[in-house]
């Protein structure tokens, strides 16, 4: 959550070609926000931003702890043993067609991205996902973020709603120390997520989006020992069979029983909601 250096890797310009580039945005954000190392990566450009574009990880000349990841899926492996090499502590795949996409192989190169994470002592955050914004490190996901930083940490499965919650809540005075997008939950998932925020001196308030977890007895643990210590708000994604099926191809998350979700949360004292709005005005 404190990188000295953040890696955008597959950076390009912020419109290309009629499509918003994802990289761009971030970089861009980056910069706005006054983070101080920021390094695109993509051996297309020299300069981006007015700032030194890299061929490679190994070319940065700083430190590195996090890197945002937007090339192709196929190009993953080999970047992670970048990682390794540079010494990174976190990668972000903003990158999707991983185990979501239903296809066995897909499913084989997320199992051989964890390997590699593994035997290389960094975390990964995804595949499929926005990522990281903490205002305090000046760590953003997108231009224009709010940047004061408050009490209250969001994790949740969605891009979407991660990315929307800060400038949503803003005119209403919320404020946030961290949100997280985790996506696909490869290796950081909602249960550690929920385990570090219940410590997390800089926060107050737990709230969550959460389409479906792994390991349901490990969760309602997680889900118990964070609603312990602070108020938690969860919001189910997935509660309809067609709500089900779309989180399945969304972040191949397997829905559990909405009863049996919502019989958790009320074992823990965990506050439901139905959407956004309501995640707001709770």
């Amino acid at each position: 959550f404190s990188p000295r250096g953040v890696a955008v890797v597959g950076a390009s310009e912020v419109s290309l070609q009629g499509k918003v580039s994802f990289g761009g945005l971030v970089a861009l954000g980056l910069v706005m926000a006054g983070f101080p190392a920021v390094y695109p990566v993509n051996p297309k450009f020299e300069k981006l931003l007015d700032l030194p574009c890299y061929p490679d990880l190994l070319s940065i000349p700083g430190p590195v702890d996090h890197v945002v990841v937007t090339i192709p899926a196929e190009g993953s492996l080999d970047l992670l043993d970048q990682c390794a090499a540079k010494g990174v502590r976190s990668v972000h795949f903003f990158t999707a067609g991983f185990g979501e996409s239903g296809e066995e192989d897909r499913a084989d190169l997320e199992r051989a991205m964890l390997e590699r994470a593994r035997s290389g002592n960094f975390r990964i955050i995804g595949p499929n996902c926005v990522g990281l914004y903490v205002p305090k490190s000046r760590v953003v996901n997108a231009p224009n973020a709010p940047l004061e930083p408050g009490p209250i940490a969001f994790v949740s499965q969605s891009g979407g709603h991660a990315q929307n919650l800060p400038p949503f809540g803003a005119s209403r005075g919320l404020r946030y120390s961290k949100v997280v997008s985790y996506g696909n939950a490869l290796d950081v998932d909602e249960c550690e997520l929920l385990d570090y925020l219940a410590q997390d001196p800089e926060t107050e308030i737990i709230a969550a989006y959460i389409e479906g977890v792994r390991d349901g007895r490990r969760f309602i643990d997680s889900l118990a020992r964070a609603a312990r210590r602070k108020p938690l708000i969860v919001y189910k994604g997935g509660r309809t069979e067609a709500g089900r099926r779309a989180a399945f191809g969304h972040t191949a998350s397997m829905t559990s029983s909405v009863a049996v979700f919502e019989a958790a949360c009320r074992q823990v004292n965990a506050i439901q909601v139905d959407n956004t709005d309501e995640m707001i005005d709770v």
